[in-house]
Protein backbone atom coordinates (compact mmCIF):
# COMPACT_ATOMS: atom_id res chain seq x y z
CA UNK A 1 0.00 0.00 0.00
CA UNK A 2 1.54 3.47 -1.05
CA UNK A 3 1.03 6.94 0.54
CA UNK A 4 0.25 9.66 -2.00
CA UNK A 5 1.63 13.13 -2.01
CA UNK A 6 1.22 16.18 -4.28
CA UNK A 7 3.65 18.79 -3.88
CA UNK A 8 2.96 22.33 -5.85
CA UNK A 9 5.50 24.14 -7.32
CA UNK A 10 3.33 27.46 -8.34
CA UNK A 11 1.09 28.07 -10.74
CA UNK A 12 0.87 30.20 -13.58
CA UNK A 13 -1.79 31.44 -15.97
CA UNK A 14 -2.66 29.93 -19.46
CA UNK A 15 -5.16 30.28 -22.40
CA UNK A 16 -7.97 27.68 -21.71
CA UNK A 17 -7.15 26.04 -25.14
CA UNK A 18 -4.16 25.09 -24.15
CA UNK A 19 -5.60 22.40 -21.11
CA UNK A 20 -8.66 22.11 -22.75
CA UNK A 21 -9.03 21.26 -25.92
CA UNK A 22 -10.54 24.09 -28.64
CA UNK A 23 -12.35 25.38 -25.88
CA UNK A 24 -12.49 29.09 -24.37
CA UNK A 25 -9.79 30.34 -26.77
CA UNK A 26 -8.83 33.36 -25.39
CA UNK A 27 -9.98 32.91 -21.70
CA UNK A 28 -7.53 32.43 -18.74
CA UNK A 29 -7.42 29.57 -16.57
CA UNK A 30 -4.77 28.86 -13.23
CA UNK A 31 -2.75 25.89 -14.16
CA UNK A 32 -0.66 24.53 -11.11
CA UNK A 33 2.59 22.68 -11.35
CA UNK A 34 2.68 19.30 -9.43
CA UNK A 35 4.93 16.07 -8.82
CA UNK A 36 3.80 13.61 -6.55
CA UNK A 37 5.56 11.83 -4.20
CA UNK A 38 4.63 7.60 -3.37
CA UNK A 39 5.58 6.49 0.02
CA UNK A 40 5.10 2.67 0.99
CA UNK A 41 7.03 0.77 3.90
CA UNK A 42 9.84 -0.96 1.35
CA UNK A 43 9.81 2.55 -1.34
CA UNK A 44 9.84 6.26 -1.88
CA UNK A 45 9.34 6.41 -5.56
CA UNK A 46 8.48 9.97 -7.28
CA UNK A 47 6.16 10.35 -10.35
CA UNK A 48 8.69 12.68 -12.36
CA UNK A 49 10.96 15.12 -11.07
CA UNK A 50 9.41 18.42 -10.32
CA UNK A 51 10.37 21.69 -11.89
CA UNK A 52 13.76 23.00 -12.21
CA UNK A 53 13.75 26.52 -10.38
CA UNK A 54 15.39 27.46 -14.04
CA UNK A 55 12.25 26.30 -15.35
CA UNK A 56 9.84 27.87 -12.96
CA UNK A 57 11.42 31.36 -13.65
CA UNK A 58 10.93 30.88 -17.31
CA UNK A 59 7.64 29.88 -16.87
CA UNK A 60 6.89 33.27 -15.31
CA UNK A 61 6.96 31.51 -11.33
CA UNK A 62 9.53 33.55 -9.34
CA UNK A 63 10.62 32.46 -5.61
CA UNK A 64 8.34 29.45 -5.71
CA UNK A 65 9.75 26.26 -3.40
CA UNK A 66 12.02 23.77 -4.96
CA UNK A 67 11.51 19.84 -5.32
CA UNK A 68 14.36 19.28 -2.46
CA UNK A 69 12.24 22.00 -0.45
CA UNK A 70 8.91 20.38 -1.53
CA UNK A 71 9.90 16.98 -0.30
CA UNK A 72 11.89 17.76 2.48
CA UNK A 73 7.83 18.76 3.93
CA UNK A 74 7.08 15.36 4.04
CA UNK A 75 10.41 14.09 5.51
CA UNK A 76 11.96 12.72 2.37
CA UNK A 77 15.79 13.63 0.61
CA UNK A 78 16.41 13.41 -3.10
CA UNK A 79 19.13 10.47 -1.46
CA UNK A 80 16.33 8.37 -0.60
CA UNK A 81 14.26 8.13 -3.97
CA UNK A 82 14.46 4.60 -5.46
CA UNK A 83 13.11 5.26 -8.66
CA UNK A 84 11.19 7.91 -10.64
CA UNK A 85 8.43 6.71 -13.37
CA UNK A 86 8.59 9.49 -15.90
CA UNK A 87 5.23 9.98 -17.71
CA UNK A 88 6.44 12.03 -19.86
CA UNK A 89 9.45 14.24 -20.52
CA UNK A 90 8.32 18.09 -20.53
CA UNK A 91 10.52 19.99 -18.92
CA UNK A 92 7.86 20.62 -16.31
CA UNK A 93 8.27 16.88 -15.53
CA UNK A 94 11.74 16.00 -16.28
CA UNK A 95 14.37 18.82 -15.09
CA UNK A 96 17.20 18.90 -12.80
CA UNK A 97 17.71 15.45 -12.73
CA UNK A 98 21.03 15.69 -10.72
CA UNK A 99 19.92 16.19 -7.83
CA UNK A 100 18.96 12.60 -7.74
CA UNK A 101 22.01 10.29 -7.14
CA UNK A 102 20.41 7.03 -6.51
CA UNK A 103 17.38 6.22 -8.14
CA UNK A 104 16.30 4.95 -11.69
CA UNK A 105 14.72 6.28 -14.43
CA UNK A 106 11.54 4.53 -16.06
CA UNK A 107 10.39 6.17 -19.04
CA UNK A 108 8.63 4.46 -22.04
CA UNK A 109 10.93 4.02 -25.07
CA UNK A 110 8.74 5.75 -27.26
CA UNK A 111 9.08 8.98 -25.28
CA UNK A 112 12.73 8.51 -25.29
CA UNK A 113 13.17 7.31 -28.98
CA UNK A 114 10.59 10.34 -30.76
CA UNK A 115 12.13 13.33 -28.71
CA UNK A 116 15.60 12.28 -29.98
CA UNK A 117 15.67 10.96 -33.60
CA UNK A 118 12.85 13.26 -35.85
CA UNK A 119 11.63 15.64 -33.64
CA UNK A 120 15.23 16.89 -33.60
CA UNK A 121 14.36 18.44 -36.91
CA UNK A 122 10.98 20.73 -35.71
CA UNK A 123 13.25 24.19 -34.02
CA UNK A 124 9.77 25.25 -33.24
CA UNK A 125 8.70 22.81 -31.45
CA UNK A 126 11.51 21.69 -29.36
CA UNK A 127 11.69 24.61 -28.93
CA UNK A 128 8.73 26.53 -28.48
CA UNK A 129 8.45 30.35 -27.59
CA UNK A 130 6.77 30.21 -24.42
CA UNK A 131 10.30 28.66 -23.24
CA UNK A 132 11.56 31.74 -23.94
CA UNK A 133 15.00 29.89 -25.62
CA UNK A 134 14.75 27.07 -23.71
CA UNK A 135 14.06 23.08 -25.26
CA UNK A 136 10.96 21.80 -24.29
CA UNK A 137 12.69 18.31 -23.49
CA UNK A 138 16.04 17.61 -22.04
CA UNK A 139 17.02 14.68 -24.43
CA UNK A 140 20.52 15.52 -23.24
CA UNK A 141 20.66 14.60 -19.93
CA UNK A 142 18.39 11.57 -20.10
CA UNK A 143 21.32 10.24 -23.08
CA UNK A 144 23.57 10.76 -19.81
CA UNK A 145 21.44 8.83 -17.55
CA UNK A 146 21.00 6.22 -19.72
CA UNK A 147 24.66 6.35 -20.91
CA UNK A 148 25.67 5.76 -16.63
CA UNK A 149 22.81 2.90 -16.90
CA UNK A 150 20.23 4.57 -14.89
CA UNK A 151 17.58 4.97 -17.33
CA UNK A 152 15.21 1.43 -18.18
CA UNK A 153 12.89 1.72 -20.90
CA UNK A 154 8.88 0.56 -20.69
CA UNK A 155 7.05 -1.15 -23.30
CA UNK A 156 2.84 -0.23 -23.39
CA UNK A 157 1.54 -1.72 -19.66
CA UNK A 158 2.79 -3.31 -17.06
CA UNK A 159 3.63 -3.67 -13.18
CA UNK A 160 6.67 -1.60 -11.90
CA UNK A 161 6.53 -3.51 -8.60
CA UNK A 162 3.33 -4.73 -6.53
CA UNK A 163 1.04 -2.05 -6.00
CA UNK A 164 2.43 0.31 -8.27
CA UNK A 165 0.96 -0.41 -12.43
CA UNK A 166 2.08 1.96 -15.87
CA UNK A 167 -0.45 2.16 -18.54
CA UNK A 168 0.86 3.47 -22.08
CA UNK A 169 -1.17 6.32 -22.89
CA UNK A 170 0.18 8.44 -25.95
CA UNK A 171 -1.70 11.69 -26.52
CA UNK A 172 -0.20 14.00 -24.85
CA UNK A 173 3.16 12.72 -26.04
CA UNK A 174 3.91 9.78 -28.39
CA UNK A 175 5.16 8.51 -25.04
CA UNK A 176 2.63 9.71 -22.00
CA UNK A 177 1.79 7.23 -19.31
CA UNK A 178 -0.41 7.01 -16.52
CA UNK A 179 0.01 5.25 -13.42
CA UNK A 180 -2.50 3.18 -11.03
CA UNK A 181 -1.42 3.15 -7.52
CA UNK A 182 -2.90 0.96 -4.61
CA UNK A 183 -3.61 2.76 -1.38
CA UNK A 184 -5.79 1.72 1.78
CA UNK A 185 -8.67 3.37 -0.06
CA UNK A 186 -8.30 1.43 -3.14
CA UNK A 187 -6.71 2.48 -6.41
CA UNK A 188 -6.17 5.95 -7.40
CA UNK A 189 -5.21 6.65 -10.86
CA UNK A 190 -2.38 9.16 -11.26
CA UNK A 191 -2.87 10.94 -14.68
CA UNK A 192 -0.43 13.15 -15.04
CA UNK A 193 -1.03 15.61 -18.48
CA UNK A 194 -3.30 13.07 -20.31
CA UNK A 195 -5.82 14.57 -17.58
CA UNK A 196 -4.84 18.04 -17.16
CA UNK A 197 -7.75 19.17 -15.49
CA UNK A 198 -11.02 17.52 -13.83
CA UNK A 199 -13.05 19.25 -16.92
CA UNK A 200 -11.28 17.44 -19.37
CA UNK A 201 -12.67 13.74 -17.73
CA UNK A 202 -16.14 15.25 -16.50
CA UNK A 203 -16.84 16.77 -20.18
CA UNK A 204 -14.77 14.20 -22.31
CA UNK A 205 -12.93 17.51 -23.42
CA UNK A 206 -9.21 15.81 -24.93
CA UNK A 207 -6.55 18.14 -23.38
CA UNK A 208 -5.00 21.53 -24.94
CA UNK A 209 -1.32 19.76 -26.13
CA UNK A 210 -1.81 16.44 -28.06
CA UNK A 211 0.77 14.67 -30.29
CA UNK A 212 -2.64 12.30 -31.37
CA UNK A 213 -6.02 12.54 -30.89
CA UNK A 214 -7.12 9.24 -31.41
CA UNK A 215 -4.92 8.23 -28.53
CA UNK A 216 -6.28 10.52 -26.47
CA UNK A 217 -10.27 8.65 -26.95
CA UNK A 218 -8.60 5.13 -26.80
CA UNK A 219 -7.01 6.15 -23.33
CA UNK A 220 -9.88 7.84 -21.63
CA UNK A 221 -11.85 4.48 -23.17
CA UNK A 222 -9.38 2.24 -21.09
CA UNK A 223 -9.91 4.44 -18.07
CA UNK A 224 -13.48 3.82 -18.36
CA UNK A 225 -12.83 0.43 -18.18
CA UNK A 226 -10.89 0.88 -14.49
CA UNK A 227 -14.79 1.75 -12.89
CA UNK A 228 -13.13 4.54 -10.58
CA UNK A 229 -14.76 6.63 -8.88
CA UNK A 230 -13.79 10.76 -9.14
CA UNK A 231 -12.09 10.88 -6.14
CA UNK A 232 -9.33 8.70 -7.44
CA UNK A 233 -8.89 10.28 -10.87
CA UNK A 234 -6.14 12.52 -10.26
CA UNK A 235 -5.78 15.24 -12.88
CA UNK A 236 -2.07 16.71 -13.50
CA UNK A 237 -2.74 20.16 -13.28
CA UNK A 238 -6.23 21.19 -11.64
CA UNK A 239 -5.98 23.68 -8.81
CA UNK A 240 -8.80 21.93 -6.87
CA UNK A 241 -6.44 19.40 -5.73
CA UNK A 242 -5.27 21.81 -2.97
CA UNK A 243 -9.06 22.28 -1.55
CA UNK A 244 -10.18 18.23 -2.31
CA UNK A 245 -7.37 16.36 -0.63
CA UNK A 246 -5.80 17.38 2.87
CA UNK A 247 -3.62 19.82 3.64
CA UNK A 248 -0.30 18.06 5.09
CA UNK A 249 2.35 20.81 4.63
CA UNK A 250 2.43 24.34 3.14
CA UNK A 251 1.86 23.77 -0.90
CA UNK A 252 1.48 19.63 0.04
CA UNK A 253 -1.26 17.61 0.06
CA UNK A 254 -2.24 13.85 0.71
CA UNK A 255 -4.25 12.37 -1.85
CA UNK A 256 -4.38 9.16 -0.40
Amino acid sequence: MYEIFALKHGDMEVDTSSVLYQTDPGKRVLKPFYFICLKSEKHIILLDTGTSADELVARGMHGRPSSRELLSRIQVNPDDIDAIILTHLHSDHFSEADIYPRCTFYVQRKEYQFWGEEIQRFHSILYPSFAHGRPVVDIDSLRRLNSAKRVRFLDGDGEFVPGLRFFWCGAHTPGSQYVTVQTRRGTVLCCSDFIDNYRNWDERIPVGVLTNLEEWLKGIGKIELMNLPRESIIPGHDPDLMSLFPKVADDVVKIA
